[in-house]
């Protein structure tokens, strides 16, 4: 979604998301790839309605191992935790173990046509990242973190570089803003701090520039704008958005 340019199509998205994210611990959403979308995706698949549909077959896909006959040629399954508070980890520990069952680890460079799976945790506080990443490398389930520096939202101490990099060692860093920005935040004045020094840091910590990385609001790519930009000069190749996984470079 692009706030300066509120289409029709996506009314009242932001609201939905938002519900989605405060509904429960990990919320699983159905995303479509390259693979899925073709050279000429249609517009309708970018929309509040067409995320709704994913949502609802991501939650059936993750509850029942199927889709009940139907088809999207959406073939991975994300699981997405963007807050994980110690009362609620033995649930989010049952979700993250339902997901060995379902498909194959995602990776953005392969060539798989699913079922693929992805785990991500948008979350920058070190119990939370520590906690899932052994969580994860005991399940044998390679994991993405899009590790967020701070937040108005979260008191707690903050991952450290070595803590990122130790991460690194078994699952995926992936690039959010310093302070959880929108692309369309993202200006001359704020694009180191909130993208060139993050890009910066998880390449130090991982030894190659993020993959993955995605915007607060689930934008897709748009080269107009300056944090879209930024991220594809420094070597970030894909960006997931509310409803897909896409290649930008």
């Amino acid at each position: 979604m692009n706030v300066r340019d509120p289409s029709p199509a996506t009314a009242g998205l932001t609201a939905v998301v938002l519900n989605h994210d405060e509904r429960g611990i990990g919320v699983p959403m159905l995303l479509h790839t390259g693979a899925s979308l073709g050279p000429a995706p249609a517009t309708e698949q970018f929309s509040t309605d067409g995320y709704l549909r994913q949502a609802a077959l991501g939650l059936r896909l993750f509850d029942t191992g199927d889709l009940g006959g139907e088809q999207t040629g959406a073939h991975l399954l994300a699981l997405n935790f963007h807050e994980v508070p110690a009362g609620s980890r033995r649930l989010a520990a049952e979700r993250v173990r339902r997901m060995r069952d379902l498909g194959e680890p995602y990776d953005p460079d392969g060539t798989g046509t699913g079922p693929q799976v992805a785990l991500a945790f948008y979350d920058g506080d070190a119990s939370t990242a520590l906690w899932a990443a052994e969580l994860c490398s005991r399940l044998d389930i390679r994991a993405w973190f899009y590790p967020v520096r701070w937040t108005s939202l979260e008191e707690g101490r903050r991952v450290t570089d070595d803590e990122l990099a130790d991460i690194a060692t078994a699952h995926e860093l992936a690039f959010h803003t310093a302070t959880h920005r929108s692309a369309v935040e993202v200006t001359p004045a704020t694009v180191a701090a909130e993208v060139t020094e993050v890009v910066e840091r998880l390449t130090r910590a991982a030894g190659r520039p993020p993959r993955l990385g995605a915007w607060r609001g689930g934008a897709r790519f748009d080269a107009d704008e300056l944090g879209n930009r930024a991220i594809r000069d420094l070597g970030v190749t894909h960006l997931v958005s509310n409803w897909s996984v896409e290649r930008i470079d």
